[in-house]
């Protein structure tokens, strides 16, 4: 096995040295073959190389206001709108719907942040504040 990744390891670095050594020859080739005998698939390959795909584009919708988790499943039917319409794309209305799922996980979380602040308040409020500390001491007590 060792064997066999040493191998694999030195096909590798003579490769990269013949490819680094004739990257110029293999462009012109490719150029010439897309210029000159109009081969499609080496001008695909030199556009898709100079010029590669746009994604991660903006895009330009509108979206309600995501103020309650009713908001957020109107959301859905509005993009669902969006997209048969034409406005957005199936890929651009499911990269917002996912933005949109998550602002709506965040919804219970606010929420039990609100009620364990009010059983905090209604605690206080039922135990009172505290008093001074009691001035008789305790046996054992470090001091």
């Amino acid at each position: 096995m060792a064997d066999y990744i040493a191998l694999t390891k030195a096909a590798r670095a003579r490769f990269d040295t013949l490819s680094a050594e004739s990257i110029e020859a293999v462009f012109q080739a490719v150029l010439s073959a897309a210029t000159q005998d109009g081969d499609m698939a080496a001008a695909k390959l030199i556009i898709d190389r100079v010029i590669p795909s746009h994604r991660g584009a903006p895009v330009s919708f509108h979206i309600r206001p995501l103020k309650t988790p009713e908001d957020c499943a109107l959301a859905y039917v509005d993009l669902l709108g969006d997209v048969g319409a034409g406005r957005l794309t199936p890929d651009e209305a499911q990269t917002i719907s996912s933005i949109v799922a998550k602002r709506a996980e965040l919804f219970p979380s606010i929420e039990l942040a609100s009620e364990i602040e009010a059983l905090k308040a209604q605690l206080a409020a039922v135990a009172g504040a505290p008093g001074p500390p009691s001035p008789i001491r305790r046996p054992f007590a470090i001091t």
